[in-house]
């Protein structure tokens, strides 16, 4: 992005002189969102093998908190191997955990913290559902009874200001575990869940939280503190709105925090479940939504008005790239975490989960051989092999698929003849790069430091 490229040296330079040095993970991800689809930096040749018609494709910086780009492609595989390997077929809600005041700056950066919010969390929600099911379908006990949750943690608001809120995707029920292995595993879902239930989470989950309200934890180092200040303090100008708000169903406010959960989608949907995924797994800002004014303020457009009415934020670029390092996840925080028979561990999971199939797999390596009684034999049988494909399922999905599901560009298949491509080469160096894109020599390279001249003009 240009304005980050062009504001980020003297931005950096003036906040180590006055507040401190950023930490190494931040400067990285600045300096790299600055080259990300950038030809300069490198790229791939794809090459049609019936035509010879070829394709450059640049490298990404693989970003994990501010690029647009690559949390889009992120957001994409993750919400596909969602949908298709991990998430069941049964009704989904949607719960929103959000704090007021400083706790949602604190679990930017306290690692800790932010872990055992999340696991009370889930613990209480999970037990509000187990109460429920347990209730409307009439059981003796609910010890049998095991939803299923995925959190993902985000770290941003819409004006790109830190404010660290927790969203998860909630079986709308739960799994009834079967007394033996040859029964089916009974889904019980929970149709009657209102306002009072949202409540009564809320109020365990601050008895829980009440302790770690009183310890104020580690403060974020200097350089990434100032960042925090200047991000957080004032908004731009926009419209305010003058009629008052409507009184939302599935909202609750309380203990200094707020529960939302009025969004719901039928498992069987599984487009709409991915659309679902997709926003809990978003960017913090998509890069048309970010302009400069012609006085050089950096404006950032909601995708939708703010409950004040307001549809933009304006600030100066200092402030701008202040709430970009402010949005950069510190190393080991997991920003998607799995519970109850989402669990990896849990014994229910592989019972639940959708079954992968064969053609869907692409496996690094396959085994050549496999154990038959006493015996060892070739595993390259239609059998053996169907069975490897399906044991394992993919943990992350190939470079070519990712292009055409985010970006519509195929790279497997030629544009002009509709032959198949294949990858040829990847130009990293220099003079390589700028006789690709350029066709021009390379400068000359300077002569070596104590080298004599042969020849004097």
């Amino acid at each position: 992005m240009a304005i980050v490229r062009e504001h980020w040296p003297a931005f950096r330079e003036r906040v180590e002189m006055h507040a401190g040095s950023l930490p190494a993970f931040v400067c990285d991800e600045l300096e790299a969102f600055t080259t990300c689809g950038d030809f300069e930096q490198g790229f791939l040749v794809a090459q049609c093998r019936r035509c010879g018609d070829s394709l450059r494709v640049p490298f990404a910086c693989k970003s994990r908190g501010i690029c647009p780009s690559c949390m889009g492609r992120r957001m994409c595989e993750s919400a596909a191997l969602l949908v298709e390997h991990r998430l069941p077929a049964v009704p989904w809600r949607q719960w929103v955990l959000s704090f007021e005041g400083p706790m949602a700056v604190r679990l930017g950066y306290d690692k800790r913290l932010l872990a055992r919010v999340c696991q009370r969390f889930a613990k209480r929600v999970m037990q509000t559902l187990r109460r429920q099911a347990k209730l409307e379908h009439a059981l003796a006990t609910s010890s049998a009874l095991h939803p299923g949750m995925v959190i993902v943690v985000q770290r941003f608001r819409s004006d790109l200001g830190l404010f660290v809120h927790l969203h998860a995707l909630v079986t709308d029920g739960c799994f009834e575990a079967p007394s033996d292995d040859t029964q089916e595993v009974r889904f019980c879902p929970t149709e009657q869940l209102a306002g009072d239930h949202l409540l009564s989470t809320l109020q365990r989950l601050h008895a829980d939280l009440a302790e770690c309200a009183l310890d104020e934890g580690e403060p974020p180092e200097g350089g990434v503190a100032a960042c925090v200040q200047l991000g957080l303090s004032g908004l731009g100008p926009g419209p305010v709105r003058t009629q008052p708000l409507a009184v939302e169903p599935m909202l609750v406010s309380g203990f200094g925090m707020q529960l939302h959960a009025a969004v719901s989608v039928d498992g069987r949907d599984r487009k709409r479940l991915e659309r679902v995924c997709r926003y809990l797994l978003r960017p913090p800002f998509a890069l048309g939504a970010v302009q400069r004014t012609a006085d050089g303020q950096v404006r950032v457009h909601f995708k939708k008005p703010s409950r004040n009415g307001a549809t933009y934020a304006q600030m100066s670029p200092e402030r701008f790239l202040a709430r970009l390092c402010a949005l950069v996840p510190p190393p080991g925080a997991h920003t998607v975490r799995y519970y109850g028979v989402l669990a990896p561990r849990h014994a229910l999971r592989a019972r639940v989960v959708p079954t992968p199939e064969a053609t869907n797999i692409e496996p690094k390596q396959l085994s050549l051989f496999v154990p038959q009684g006493q015996l060892e034999l070739a595993a390259n049988t239609g059998p053996a092999l169907d069975k490897q494909l399906l044991d394992v399922a993919p943990r992350r999905l190939s470079w070519m698929s990712l292009l055409a599901r985010v970006f519509r560009i195929d790279v497997s298949v030629c544009q002009r003849c509709k032959g198949p491509m294949r990858v040829v080469r990847a130009v990293t160096c220099p003079d390589e790069i700028a006789e690709a894109l350029h066709a021009a020599r390379p400068p000359p390279r300077p002569s070596p430091r104590g080298q004599l001249m042969l020849f004097l003009a």
